[in-house]
């Protein structure tokens, strides 16, 4: 419970009284049980005060609340756009995990590591607690004082009632019932309603209907392609919907024919790290790399369903194409393209995608165009590209800038900002921030004091989305449900509540609202509707009772085909390669890559300690920004490992280390997105990174929506000094160990095994030993890691920073080697740029049957149990660290300080677990306290436990279902089954003999 006693001797929850026992009313022990009285909703408000329900203590607690056993709540992620269903675990009211809705048709139970990081967002200690007004102080330095709601209400309220234009709102993605709502309140307010989310796609939703006539981003069904081409769309790591796409993609990646992955960009991607072809094309030229594909397509006979006319004008389009010399212009080789032309035109059922951050040249519309027209003539539209439920994003680029040019010319009077962070995001040279300051009244409805919070008058603290009502409807049919699990923990506001309280005492009406309405109500009402309309059965109060506990309702989804009439007058489009802006001082240029990653997005999640210390997947650095070059690139410049680099153009400069890589082109320089806040909380602003938005074109081609993350050149010069780069990843290569193992499926389709197969076998019998095997009379705990499935996402890693209370450290001491993550995940590369082969390998303790680490304890603080895991006793522990140093696997983690967390964030801690001191070792236990659960579950309910039903974190959170977990005492278990697997390997069990625990399966892979 969350709770601080005040004066009056009560317990204060969120400024609320409650007798604590102490002046003879209910004991705090009874007290425990208030939260949940009567149901899964009541008492958790999202509403404005003076729509407040009360929360009363219990006198008699219900049978179903009891303290120390978890309640769970469906809800859906609101940290992007993808729209995942989430079940959130709370103890006596907090929040302390969230997990992905197994039920849910969008994520079916996986959650990225964005997602599973909500929980630092809710507990963030620099969070806006109140509302606050910009101001300064005797010195003359800006500072927040806090204020009234009602204060900031009236000053809303008065400037919209006035009757003049000159009012404006800039939101986020938004959807659902809270989408509607702003909406209405803008257009019955006089408000011009601009969204803005620096990660749309919205360029793919007006490539569909240039060419198919049907606004939206097409639903990529991958699971039934044989074979995928992408043009850069970095599906398995940040666009649209990468949980959603990556079940697809290991569900395709399983069975006899796996899918055959060809991936092209200019700089290796989580995705493309995955793909069995990998081309590193010349950033912008990658759509006539496409036209050479449609052009041999088309000479195959491919395309005969296609209308005469169409087919004429594709023909005309690709006449003037020749292979060779896109070749020779994109910088890859011929041989390359025409294979992948070769395995689209041999698949039975295909797949084309593009789209994202490193296509996201000044000619991506029309490389998106053209990846439709491959598409078409392949026969994908209605079976793996499918248009009839469509996500329509409302982000528009144009209709922003245009804002701020009324900004800048001083028309804009009133503006409201939600959910984004322009002045971070946007091209320096748009000017936002000298816009900004030309508005009489900007209120920044934020949880956090951003860049863009800082210039404003005034900020409205939001409920996050652990606490709020709402829903989101990530594509037609799919309605999901938010519900708060617990209530808010400062005095924040919904958005909804807001703009309705706002909207009333200005006299303006909205659509659909009652006077006096919140947004839970409004909610409802919009709910009733859908209720009628899809004819759902049952009256309301059943219906939405069960969308609660389901996470929304699913059964809404269109089936039915979408007819497809291309006009003609698409092809009157220049398909061409990119241009590239670069006004500055002479020299050689590079094209300027910028690209969002799992840990920061778009610079959303940078104030997370999680993220900031988890391993970037493709380079491993923590803690950091920094520029990916080629090694010759860098040679020509004067450049090595560790150097800061000036990063410079017209719009601007930064510094950052160089990072030497083979896996980017030549001509280009990459810098991920979302580091360099020079606000934003204590974590972002520590961080000794750069945004590289400022080094961004800001000139709009041909109708694009979205940022365009390659548009700039830059001149690449060598800075002052060096910066070390903090690189988890021990060794690159594998030396020769065969830890991450591959299978290579031959022209005969059968798999031909890591060499290392032939001088060891897992069926064989264990090395001769001086004792006895050990025996597990009930249980022996084992889990399988499907190489093949792994894509290197880490949401495993974050689940179990989450579940298990592990510290983060800083990067300071992640140079020294003292990080605290139980799980890594190993990147090895095998092969140079032009054989691509990049392996991931998930590390965690292997829980061994003949543990090095057991014997050497003076102690006996780790043993092996009954049920084959290595346990921990901690207490015992004295810190002499010689298991460590007999772990042959690295797993074990060493308690150097007490690593105590800033309130809120130890709030977050799980009760279950027990949070470790200084001078103890550490390791990763398979989630001891999930087993026991489950097996006082079973035995409480007198049965067997079931296979699959342990869970832990990391098994949970996995999108791709990669890792499972089981008894190996059981022969009919899918752990046991899989450690029989023909691919099946134990690392460095042949060597040593440490009889792990955990088997892999080697990664199935194509030979190029």
């Amino acid at each position: 419970m969350l709770e601080k006693k005040g004066d009056n001797g009560l317990v204060q929850i969120n400024g609320r009284g409650v007798d604590n026992g102490s002046s003879g009313g209910i004991s705090r022990r009874k007290f425990l049980q208030v939260l949940g009285a009567g149901g899964i909703a009541t008492g958790l408000t999202a509403c404005a005060d003076d729509a407040k329900q009360t929360i009363f203590p219990y006198v008699k607690g219900e049978v179903e609340k009891i303290p120390g056993v978890a309640v769970w709540y469906s809800s859906t992620c609101t940290e992007c756009a993808a729209g995942c269903g989430l079940l959130v675990r709370t103890r006596e009211g907090r929040a302390v995990k969230v997990e992905g809705n197994p039920d849910h048709p969008v994520n079916k139970g996986g959650l990225c590591a964005l997602g599973q990081s909500a929980l630092q967002n809710l507990y963030d200690p620099d969070r806006v607690r109140q509302p606050l007004k910009r101001g300064k102080d005797a010195k003359g330095n800006i500072n927040f004082t806090p204020v009234t709601w009602e204060e900031v209400y009236t000053e809303i309220a008065t400037a919209l009632a006035d009757g003049q234009a000159g009012k404006a709102m800039i939101t986020g993605e938004l959807s659902g019932t809270l989408s509607d709502l702003v909406e209405d309140f803008c257009s019955g307010s006089g408000c011009e309603h601009v969204t803005f989310d620096a990660l749309s796609q919205s360029n793919l939703a007006k490539a569909a209907e240039i060419t198919f006539g049907t606004y939206g981003i097409p639903t990529y069904d991958i699971s039934k392609a044989e074979v995928l081409v992408n043009f850069g769309a970095d599906f398995l790591e940040t666009f649209v919907a990468p949980v959603q796409y990556a079940k697809g993609w290991a569900r395709a990646r399983k069975g006899s024919k796996p899918l055959r992955v060809v991936h092209i960009e200019p700089r290796l991607s989580l995705t493309g790290a995955s793909s069995d072809l990998w081309m590193c094309a010349r950033p912008g030229s990658e759509i006539k790399i496409a036209l050479a594909i449609l052009k041999d397509l088309l000479e195959a006979g491919r395309g005969e369903h296609l209308s005469e006319d169409v087919l004429a004008e594709l023909r005309r389009l690709t006449k003037n194409i020749d292979v060779g010399d896109v070749a020779s212009e994109c910088k890859v080789t011929s041989e390359k393209i025409l294979l992948a032309a070769h395995y689209l035109k041999n698949a039975k059922n295909s797949l084309v995608m593009g789209g994202g951050a490193s296509s996201a040249a000044s000619n991506q519309l029309e490389l998106l165009v053209v990846v439709n027209f491959l598409n078409l003539v392949l026969g994908n539209v209605g079976s793996t590209v499918i248009l009839s439920n469509p996500r329509k994003p409302k982000s528009s680029l144009t209709k922003l800038t245009k804002l701020i040019e009324s900004m800048q010319q001083g028309s804009i009077k009133m503006l409201l900002i939600s959910g984004t962070n322009p002045h971070f995001n946007l091209p320096g040279d748009l000017g936002f921030e000298y816009a900004l300051k030309k508005v009489p009244l900007v209120v920044s409805l934020s949880n956090q004091i951003d860049e863009t919070a800082r210039i404003a008058k005034y900020i409205l603290p939001l409920h996050t989305g652990l606490e709020s009502w709402g829903d989101s409807i990530p594509y037609e049919g799919v309605y999901s449900l938010i519900q708060p699990s617990m209530t808010p923990l400062y005095d924040t506001r919904h958005l909804g509540d807001i703009l309705l309280q706002c909207a009333e005492m200005a006299g303006k009406s909205i659509a659909g609202a009652e006077k006096g309405q919140d947004f839970r109500a409004y909610l409802q009402a919009s709910w009733k509707k859908l209720h009628a309309e899809h004819r759902a059965g049952g009256d309301f109060d059943r219906f939405w009772k069960g969308s609660l506990e389901r996470g929304g309702y699913f059964e809404g989804a269109s089936s039915e085909l979408v007819k497809v009439k291309v006009d003609r007058s698409v092809f009157q489009r220049k398909f061409e390669s990119a241009s590239f802006h670069y006004k500055g001082e002479k020299g050689k240029t590079l094209a300027l890559l910028t690209y969002p990653s799992i840990k920061t997005f778009d610079g959303r999640a940078a104030n997370r300690p999680w993220l900031q210390e988890l391993p970037d997947p493709i380079t491993q650095v923590v803690w950091d920004s920094w520029a990916e070059i080629h090694p010759a690139t860098a040679k020509k410049l004067g450049l090595a490992q560790g150097d800061v680099a000036t990063l410079r153009n017209h719009y601007g400069e930064i510094n950052v280390p160089v990072y030497l890589t083979e896996y980017v082109h030549k001509d280009v320089v990459a810098v991920p997105w979302g580091q360099g806040h020079s606000a934003y909380g204590r974590y972002a602003t520590k961080v000794a990174g750069a945004n590289v938005s400022s080094l961004l074109s800001a000139e709009i081609h041909n109708g694009s929506e979205n940022i365009l993350n390659t548009s700039s050149k830059v001149r690449v010069l060598r800075g002052r000094g060096r910066s070390a780069l903090v690189n988890m990843q021990g060794s690159d290569s594998q030396l020769k160990r065969s830890l991450a193992r591959t299978a290579f499926i031959g022209e005969d389709g059968k798999l031909s095994h890591d060499p290392a197969r032939k001088k060891e076998h897992h069926y064989e019998e264990h090395h001769k030993q001086m004792y006895d095997q050990r025996e597990h009379p009930l249980h022996h705990w084992g889990m399988a890691v499907d190489l093949s499935a792994c894509t290197g996402c880490s949401a495993c890693v974050v689940a179990c920073y989450a579940e298990n209370n592990i510290p983060v450290v800083g990067k300071e001491k992640c140079s020294q080697g003292r990080e605290m993550s139980w799980l890594r995940i190993e990147r090895y590369h095998d092969g140079s740029a032009e054989e691509l082969q990049v392996s991931f390998l998930p590390m965690m303790c292997q829980q061994c049957g003949n543990a090095p680490c057991e014997p050497v304890c003076p102690v006996y603080a780790t043993y092996h149990n009954e049920e084959g895991l290595n346990a921990m006793i901690y207490n015992r522990c004295v810190g002499t660290r010689y298991c460590s140093n007999n772990c042959s696997y690295k797993v074990r983690r060493f308690n150097w300080f007490e690593y105590d967390l800033p309130e809120p964030l130890n709030w977050q801690l799980n009760p279950d677990v027990v949070k470790r001191s200084a001078g103890v070792m550490e390791k990763c236990t398979f989630c001891v306290q999930r087993i026991i659960e489950v097996k006082d579950q079973a035995k409480d309910l007198g049965r067997e436990i079931k296979d699959g039903e342990i869970k832990p974190a990391c098994v949970q959170s996995c999108p791709t279902d990669a890792l499972v977990f089981g008894d190996l005492k059981d022969p009919h278990s899918k752990v046991s089954k899989l450690a029989e697997d023909k691919r099946a390997y134990k690392v460095l069990d042949y060597y040593i003999n440490t009889q792990p625990a955990v088997t892999y399966l080697e990664r199935v892979r194509y030979k190029t």
